[in-house]
């Protein structure tokens, strides 16, 4: 059975939504991507493939490298996305401003299990595509490891009652302005009354 590739279409224009703001690139991947499903086996793999690095290369943060995650599918499509998804995480990873050490370790984490299954299905396609895989692969976990060894680390800070957030903020970093970050680490849900323990940034 072939990939799927309205599938495969569907999930790169989703991302493309999802994460790219220039406009001019926006058009352009809106074109390509009409224009993909008339294209020959081999033209529409490396179409797919700049696509996705076009898209790799716009991400900002972690909920666009989040956007490139494998979406739930099955046989020889999940195969495609399983590449493109990888690839993409691995051009995305070094260019996100990972606010901690634990957040940079988990997107590494996270690329190198996407890197396996992908070096699994590159083995049994085609030894050039491994060998390239492979590489961009190790030079991705290599920035990203870099980029944990020089973040913030985080710290468990317990209150004896729940304070606002700008308060805790000032305590914390003598800024109050730093309050935004501070609900963002902690992933609170109510920014006014902060939860009585929660991870932020030590500093």
């Amino acid at each position: 059975m072939a990939a799927d590739r309205t599938a495969i279409l569907a999930w790169i224009s989703a991302a493309a939504a999802e994460i790219v703001t220039d406009a001019d690139d926006a058009a352009d991947i809106a074109v390509r991507i009409d224009a993909a499903d008339t294209l020959g086996v081999a033209a529409f793999a490396a179409e797919t493939i700049d696509l996705v690095r076009i898209i790799g290369e716009s991400v900002r943060d972690g909920r666009g490298f989040a956007a490139l995650a494998l979406p739930e599918t099955a046989g020889e499509t999940r195969d495609a996305l399983a590449l493109l998804s990888a690839i993409g995480q691995a051009l995305a990873i070094g260019r996100v401003a990972w606010p901690s050490r634990p957040a940079a370790r988990a997107a590494r984490t996270r690329l190198g299990n996407a890197a396996e299954l992908a070096y699994a299905i590159a083995a049994r396609l085609d030894a050039g595509l491994y060998a390239w895989l492979r590489a961009l692969m190790q030079v991705a976990i290599r920035l990203v490891s870099e980029i944990a060894a020089n973040s913030t680390p985080m710290a468990r800070v317990t209150t004896n009652t729940s304070l606002p957030s700008t308060a805790l903020a000032y305590q914390l970093y003598g800024d109050a302005t730093r309050a935004g970050q501070l609900i963002d680490t902690a992933g609170s849900a109510t920014p006014m009354l902060m939860p009585g323990s929660f991870d932020a940034l030590a500093g």
